[in-house]
């Protein structure tokens, strides 16, 4: 997730940028992708409760992560998910490394090949927090790899950073890790999106990988959406990353940094 793991990142660049999503999520404007398909309502959550049919609470970390998940970090009130970043107690570890923040994975029971996910959320500010909406394949260990994120870099709450990840070699015995290629591209809200709510999009199909804010086309990836079929868990999460360069130092603003969702709603598609 992002440049904060142990992730090799390519760097590429997007296949175009500019223009709106039509109310059937169909791309216009720009080269948006050439899907032609119809999208299903396969579920809204609006966080009365924390319905754990549909979600889990993780309980794990990875090296560049300098928090452990946990389900003491989630909480549901007053219809929205409060994710927060707390301080770890003394001496948490994780695979023999100290892990000093607490922070949370809301995790998808089940998973979607092609779709769209929105969800209306206020992001965390915080220098080396990063919050996020995921889609991702999550066998473990990875023997292969699809994930598409947006991720807010709270020490920058007016950039976002969308990633498409993808293992591009040749796959390897069963169980057998694997590291992606990840294509990441900054892009500037023109907001501060731990102010205020907003809408945060990702659309998959066939065809193409749409980032959108608030109805607006942002990015479109499609350099290997070839290999970008695998059923992908939808994930909200908030860590601290331990790569200075990228989210920035830990310091008094990271320990309760909150990202907070009001709704989510999740798609499925299917081509005509």
């Amino acid at each position: 997730m992002g440049s904060g793991g142990n992730l090799p990142s390519s760097g590429g660049a997007p296949t175009s940028t500019g223009g709106t999503l039509a109310s059937g999520g169909v791309p216009t404007g720009g080269d948006g992708g050439a899907s032609t398909g119809a999208f299903t309502l396969l579920f809204r959550d609006d966080f009365d409760t924390l319905d754990t049919a549909r979600w889990e609470l993780m309980t794990h970390s990875w090296t560049g992560n300098l928090a452990l998940f946990s389900s003491e970090s989630a909480q549901v009130s007053d219809g929205q998910l409060t994710i927060t970043l707390l301080t770890a107690p003394e001496g948490t570890t994780n695979g023999g490394e100290a892990k000093p923040f607490l922070g949370a994975e809301v995790r998808s029971v089940d998973t979607i090949t092609y779709g769209r996910v929105t969800a209306r959320a206020k992001l965390a500010a915080g220098s080396a927090v990063v919050s996020s909406l995921v889609t991702i394949y999550t066998p473990w260990p990875a023997d292969n790899w699809n994930e598409l994120d947006m991720e807010l870099l709270g020490a920058s709450p007016s950039e976002i950073q969308f990633n498409a990840m993808v293992y591009t070699g040749t796959l390897p015995a069963p169980s057998t890790p694997v590291s992606p290629t990840a294509d990441e591209e900054m892009f500037t809200l023109g907001f501060d999106s731990s102010a205020d709510f907003h809408e945060y999009t990702i659309e998959w199909t066939p065809d193409a990988a749409v980032y959108s804010v608030d109805g607006t086309l942002a990015r479109t990836w499609t350099e290997r959406i070839d290999l970008m079929t695998l059923p992908q868990n939808i994930l909200l999460t908030i860590w601290a990353s331990d790569s200075v360069g990228w989210a920035g130092p830990v310091d008094a603003t990271t320990t309760g940094a909150h990202a907070v969702y009001d709704w989510i709603e999740v798609y499925s598609y299917a081509a005509e």
